[in-house]
């Protein structure tokens, strides 16, 4: 049995001047409302003398995991494969930044499927669904081989539905589609995830919302099951989000009131954490804060959100949500500075006391939303010709000796 080794020791460059050479800060390519006031952000990103990364150690171990195991799959190596699929799943074993080894390992084990998906090669897809149907002819009970072959017909059946939308063939494509949701649909009923004590299969179960006729009907129920399985596991929240939005079962008010159900649910695990991960969600998905969104309450469930694995990609993630939202409420005016205060504090607090290295995949508008923060946060004494360096649990400013 294989499970990649944990990366959490993975070393980043640390000290002056050791950034690495691929990256470098460049600004400039974001719209001017990006750019610092007072000073240049050239300026501001020369100043920066702390770690700076392309991708954090917590992706770089994502994407070992995912690697990893899909060698084996390629080598043929489906008993080992599936029996550290199974101990993950059951053991509820986590990544560095939060995000589940089961996951990691299927996602691995179903990358070329996904390619193929990607690329619309549906050819491809197919040869790679039924190598997903052989190994569970080979292996009928295990329930690691069954979340295989359903999520993968979960993924071919989204796939398809999603190139129907774009017109191509349409109503072949939507019908093909819906057997696939059908296939896993029938398959997962021998396989049932409370009985099983799986979150694996309960995430694939719950995809299934998107397919079937009755899905909105559901997605409650099926998230409270996944949610009962794995509280910690912010995909969860991540995902039905995205369900509660107005495109699918839910409206912006509805949204709003399962964010703090969902925060209620898990209260006892990860604090308002939930209510956080709900409108990063949906964030990422329309590109802006929802309307109704409550700062305040956002603003402490953030908090919740990195205290529950204290790593450097959830505050990266949490500084730029943060600097997006007072670019925001600073572009709003008048009317939204109590926002904007409240906004202005959390982003201080984050980068005074969490962040201690740079991830700029976190980043969304890269090295002009970094320089931005900074002299948000750092103005006064940057125009002092201060340096922001590592101080404490977070960075701090310096000002150089004559």
């Amino acid at each position: 049995m294989l499970i990649t080794p944990s990366l959490l020791h993975v070393k980043t460059r640390t000290g002056r001047d050791r950034q690495e050479d691929a990256a470098r800060l460049v600004g400039g390519t974001a719209p001017a409302s990006w750019r610092a006031e007072g000073i240049r952000a050239d300026l501001v990103l020369s100043r920066l003398e702390v770690p700076v990364l392309r991708l954090g150690p917590e992706v770089t171990e994502w994407n070992c995991i995912r690697a990893d195991h899909a060698r084996m799959a390629e080598a043929g190596e489906w008993a080992d494969l599936l029996e550290s699929l199974r101990f993950a799943d059951e053991q509820r074993s986590m990544a560095s930044g939060g995000r589940r080894v089961a996951a990691l390992i299927s996602e691995g084990l179903r990358g070329a499927l996904l390619a193929a998906l990607d690329r619309q090669d549906w050819d491809a897809a197919r040869i790679e669904l039924a190598r997903f149907d052989a190994v569970l002819a080979m292996h009928p009970e295990n329930h690691a081989a069954a979340h295989l072959l359903a999520q993968a017909h979960v993924d071919f059946g989204a796939a398809l539905a999603l190139a129907a939308g774009q017109g191509q063939l349409s109503r072949d494509l939507a019908a093909e589609s819906a057997a696939h949701y059908a296939e896993a649909e029938e398959l997962l009923l021998s396989f049932d995830p409370i009985e099983l004590m799986s979150p694996l299969l309960a995430g694939t179960r719950y995809l299934l919302v998107r397919g079937i006729e009755d899905g909105a009907g559901l997605c409650r129920d099926w998230f409270e099951d996944w949610c009962d399985l794995d509280p910690l596991d912010a995909a969860v929240h991540a995902t039905h989000a995205i369900d509660m939005l107005p495109d699918w079962f839910g409206s912006l008010q509805g949204f709003e009131k399962e964010a703090r159900r969902a925060a209620g649910m898990t209260r006892g695990a990860t604090g308002r954490a939930a209510y956080a991960i709900f409108h990063i969600a949906a964030q990422e998905r329309l590109g802006d804060f929802l309307p109704n969104l409550d700062v305040e309450l956002f603003v402490a469930a953030l908090a919740d959100y990195q205290d529950a694995t204290g790593c450097q990609h959830r505050a990266n993630i949490a500084a730029n949500l943060l600097t997006r939202m007072v670019h925001d409420y600073r572009e709003a005016g008048p009317d939204a500075v109590w926002q904007l205060t409240k906004a202005r504090a959390a982003l201080s607090d984050v980068l005074w006391n969490r962040v201690k290295e740079i991830h700029l995949d976190c980043w969304t508008h890269g090295a002009d939303s970094l320089a931005f923060a900074l002299a948000e946060v750092f103005g006064p004494a940057l125009a002092r010709g201060a340096r922001i360096v590592r101080w404490g649990e977070g960075l701090g400013s310096r000002i150089p000796r004559a």
